[in-house]
């Protein structure tokens, strides 16, 4: 039986939701599954990664860091219409005088976007070296390594984000403990992250695009990130199920590369992505929107405020 301590609580009782999981995206070894704690209900992968395990895991042409990827006609309309939505929330969130820190920014493709908004005053962390020397390119103030490790003023934060990057983490409820003291009183924590208790988790299982092994070390369910939100401080909590596609194409992908023996030198993937990959994402939008009104979705959009004095 594996070894399980419950990276939240502490205690060691779990049942297994997920197991023989592989990384059918880009071929990193192990075998891995999710453990969920019979104390706390948190679901943290097994066997779990040290920091040098985890930033090994994205040494690779991570799709992530794919700077300048040229986009079809159709995805480039998808991405339009989900850029004029993203402006319309952070105009409701932001100033031009914010100050916007992104944690696991990439290339900076979030802040170039708040950028287009008027936004001056923004910074970027993550640990990749590439992506913080393209973010600097790009002239916006980045910093590379953890979170954790980053040395910064109290309430010094007007909004902080965190797209796809809690799951990422080896310490969530620090993560959000940090966020909380960086953020001004009455900012905004804001953040994208898979959708556990999602229909298309239920019917893929291991093959589910938003297990992600083993670069997704938690997994999160809508009731869970509103407790671990509010035990860390944030009221005015929001939770929104979104329309994305992308999981239900990982998760076809994923079962069709089974069976490939060698995953890290497949062929049939381009920076973990197949030929098919966008046909799928406008595939399955019917079906991704009856999940968003049931509230079913794989993706998971969060708002968290600090208090105001």
């Amino acid at each position: 039986m594996s070894s399980f301590t419950c990276n939240y609580c502490g205690r060691d009782r779990y049942v297994a939701v997920i197991r023989g999981m592989r990384d059918w995206e880009y071929g990193v070894e192990g075998e891995y599954n999710y453990f969920q704690c019979l104390g706390c209900a948190g679901v943290q992968l097994q066997p779990f990664p040290g920091l040098k395990d985890l930033k090994k895991a994205y040494d690779i042409h991570y799709h992530g860091y794919a700077v300048g990827a040229k986009r079809g006609r159709w995805f480039s309309l998808l991405y339009a219409a989900r850029e004029g939505l993203f402006r319309r929330q952070m105009s409701r969130l932001v100033t031009a005088e914010s100050r916007v820190l992104d944690l696991g920014c990439g290339a900076g493709d979030f802040l170039v976007s708040l950028q287009a908004l008027g936004l001056r005053h923004l910074e970027g962390i993550d640990f990749s070296h590439d992506m913080i020397a393209a973010l600097r390119d790009r002239g916006i103030r980045g910093y590379c390594g953890t979170f954790t490790d980053f040395d910064a003023m109290p309430e010094g934060y007007d909004l902080i984000s965190m797209n796809n990057y809690l799951e990422h983490t080896l310490e969530p409820r620090k993560e959000l403990e940090k966020s909380f003291s960086l953020l001004r009183p009455g900012a905004w924590l804001v953040g994208e992250l898979p959708g556990f208790d999602s229909y298309e988790r239920r019917i893929f299982g291991r093959y589910w695009g938003g297990n992600h092994v083993p670069r997704h070390t938690y997994q999160f369910n809508s009731d869970f990130l509103r407790r671990l939100l509010r035990d860390c401080g944030f009221e005015e909590i929001r939770i929104a199920h979104q329309l994305n596609t992308s999981h239900w194409a990982l998760s076809v992908q994923n079962f069709t590369q089974r069976r490939v023996r060698d995953l890290r030198h497949n062929p049939a993937l381009k920076n973990g992505r197949s030929k098919y990959y966008l046909l799928l994402l406008l595939a399955f939008l019917p079906v991704n929107i009856i999940c968003v009104l049931l509230k079913k979705s794989g993706c998971l959009k969060f708002y968290a405020r600090k208090p105001a004095p």
